[in-house]
């Protein structure tokens, strides 16, 4: 074999391929847990009825001394899981705040640690223009 023929040999031969592992494919995201809402219609229905849920208010002090929805159970945001003894996993629990966030965020929990729970759609400010019963506390009295 000449010179030139030994070099285009080793010029076409095909490379070796890498060995390699493959990467396995990552652990699968935990499911995703849905916080179901409701609406204040439908809360006030289901006040009315035989089985109301337990109206869980987790605002904060101030923000509960200034209105409250008058049946519901006051334990603000952060005191939660220290308090989870209080609630039942056997009555449902419907979450709120001012507007619906942190009640949210709340509902969510609540769901992680085996509670029924929604979050009220609106928060006590959207319960309150729509004609759902508040206690307010007028200033200076």
């Amino acid at each position: 074999m000449n010179f030139f023929q030994s070099i285009k040999q080793r010029l076409t031969k095909s490379a070796p391929k890498p060995s390699f592992s493959p990467v396995p494919p990552p652990d699968p995201e935990p499911e995703e847990i849905a916080v179901p809402e409701v609406t204040v219609a439908e809360l006030q229905s289901e006040l009315a009825g035989a089985q109301p849920p337990l109206l869980l208010d987790v605002r904060e002090p101030y923000e509960w001394n200034q209105v409250r929805i008058p049946r519901a159970l006051h334990i603000p945001m952060n005191s939660v899981p220290s308090c989870l003894a209080e609630l039942s996993k056997e009555t449902p629990i419907v979450v709120f705040c001012a507007h619906g966030s942190r009640s949210y965020g709340v509902a969510h929990y609540l769901l992680e640690n085996g509670y029924t729970a929604r979050n009220l759609k609106g928060g006590i400010t959207l319960w309150h223009q729509q004609g759902g019963a508040v206690e307010v506390r007028i200033v200076g009295q």
